[in-house]
């Protein structure tokens, strides 16, 4: 990566950025680690995010069509583009138990400030309203300072995910993608 005739400053940023590729692919699960094609308009709607664009994803589509491949692959493309706000990927059994009491504040106000972020698999867990609380806890300042956030769920009412208020300020700028297809864990 070594060129004496670039510029050092690009040059610098292009070894900060492969770092950062080379930390998110050490950080991805093995299981969304395979080649693909990212959906065109969950790729359109990284490209926005990467030059500075607000906006909620929601992926939605049957078990196994590639929703949680896609949050990966959407944050690799941000890195590759230049994206240096900090990306956090949850899966929602993992959010569940940090607003479980004891709340875990600290750890919530982590993800909620962070650059972009993804919450996978958002309705696989039972939602009480108490969860719904926190969400909106977690949630709400990322819309209010217009902070990118992703989705994937297998059902379209955000709603019924995250509670009437939470749904609302998701829907602002809401980019929806329902993907289409079989299980692709299935080979029978």
């Amino acid at each position: 990566m070594n060129n004496p005739t670039a510029d050092p400053y690009e040059q610098w940023i292009a070894e900060q950025t492969q770092r950062r590729l080379d930390r998110l692919r050490a950080a991805r699960p093995a299981a969304y680690a395979a080649p693909g094609r990212l959906h065109p308009d969950i790729a359109a709607w990284a490209d926005k995010v990467a030059i500075g664009e607000y906006g909620t994803l929601a992926i939605v589509g049957n078990i196994g069509v590639g929703k949680s491949w896609s949050l990966w692959a959407v944050a690799e493309r941000l890195v590759a583009a230049g994206y240096r706000d900090r990306i956090e990927i949850t899966p929602a059994h993992r959010l569940r138990r940090l607003v479980t009491p004891p709340v875990d504040q600290a750890a919530l106000d982590r993800l909620a400030a962070a650059g972009l972020l993804a919450v996978d698999d958002v309705g696989s867990v039972r939602i009480s309203d108490w969860d719904s609380d926190r969400m909106a806890t977690l949630l709400d300042p990322r819309w209010e300072d217009q902070r990118p956030t992703i989705l994937t769920s297998n059902q379209l009412n955000l709603k019924d995910l995250v509670g009437e208020r939470t749904a609302s300020r998701l829907s602002d700028r809401v980019t929806i993608v329902q993907m289409a297809g079989a299980d692709r864990r299935r080979t029978a």
